[in-house]
């Protein structure tokens, strides 16, 4: 598995615990984290391109896991995230 592949994994996840939080706080701080990772893995790639047309390394695919859009920092507060019970 490619790194970039991996970041995105771990954005899922926490793009997941984000929404099974049990509180408000926890679940933008689990969103945000997943937003890092798909910098992350943007900028790996972006590394990955690169390089490849440099001849150095050869290009990576993408496994087709849809990137969340890129939001202000305030629009991550604003986000509605379920209450607890």
């Amino acid at each position: 598995m490619h790194d970039s592949q991996h970041y995105r994994s771990n954005a899922s996840e926490c793009l997941l615990a984000s929404y099974e939080a049990s509180q408000p706080c926890y679940g933008r701080l689990n969103f945000s984290i997943a937003a890092l990772w798909l910098a992350l893995a943007g900028q790996d790639e972006a590394i990955d391109n690169l390089l490849a047309s440099w001849g150095i390394v050869e290009p990576i695919e993408t496994d087709g896991i849809v990137r969340l859009p890129r939001v202000p920092h305030t629009a991550l507060q604003q986000h509605q995230f379920p209450r607890a019970a």
